[in-house]
């Protein structure tokens, strides 16, 4: 299964990691953590409403229109869905100056689960991800940090959440409630399941100051 690389235009705190055969994309502005990282892509999508420099010659450029109905993250995902990827680690996701796209991003995952590909969302040494009931029970590493879990669609029936400060035994989470958040993995693993819905998994490592 090919791994695909999107670089977007949020903040982007730490580092990028690309494995080996990864389908790089730069997302409109993503071009300018790529370039100030040494990274070369293999493809820029956007409108270019944001990146108003001169594109690079010799790296393929996919010009979308500024009126348009996804965003150009959204398109990059859908053009290395195209070229046969199936799993993707987004960068460049959360902050700026637009909450809007952090919002659509955390969407973008769910619209991926529809679609059968798995999203991964970096943010420094935070990871957003998702869980559905066919992926069964999942294991999670201890590490020191919060470790949330919420409802991406309406209700998460039958949630199971073990090895953490705050267990539960198959109850509902909705979205429209955030019971699920600031938990901590206190085993060496938390094991977490779902009967029915979409789980938005949320690490977020902690601050050290050195």
């Amino acid at each position: 299964m090919r791994t695909c690389i999107i670089i977007a235009g949020g903040d982007l705190p730490g580092t990028i990691t690309i494995s080996e055969h990864a389908l790089v994309i730069c997302a409109d502005c993503g071009l300018r953590h790529a370039q100030r990282l040494g990274i070369v892509p293999d493809l820029i999508v956007g409108d270019f409403d944001s990146f108003t420099d001169t594109l690079p010659d010799g790296i393929e450029t996919l010009r979308l229109p500024v009126e348009k109905d996804v965003t150009d993250t959204m398109q990059a995902v859908l053009y290395g869905a195209g070229r046969g990827c199936r799993e993707f680690h987004i960068y460049g996701v959360f902050g700026g100056a637009r909450i809007d796209h952090s919002l659509a991003n955390i969407q973008m995952l769910h619209t991926m689960h529809t679609r059968g590909l798995k999203g991964v969302l970096h943010h420094g040494g935070t990871i957003v991800e998702t869980q559905s009931p066919a992926d069964g029970v999942c294991r999670y590493p201890r590490f020191d940090g919060d470790f949330s879990v919420f409802a991406l669609t309406d209700a998460c029936e039958g949630v199971t959440i073990r090895g953490c400060k705050y267990n539960v035994e198959e109850i509902t989470l909705k979205n429209s409630f955030p019971l699920g958040v600031s938990n901590c993995i206190t085993d060496e693993y938390a094991e977490i399941s779902t009967r029915t819905g979409l789980l938005l998994i949320v690490r977020v490592p902690s601050v050290t100051n050195s």
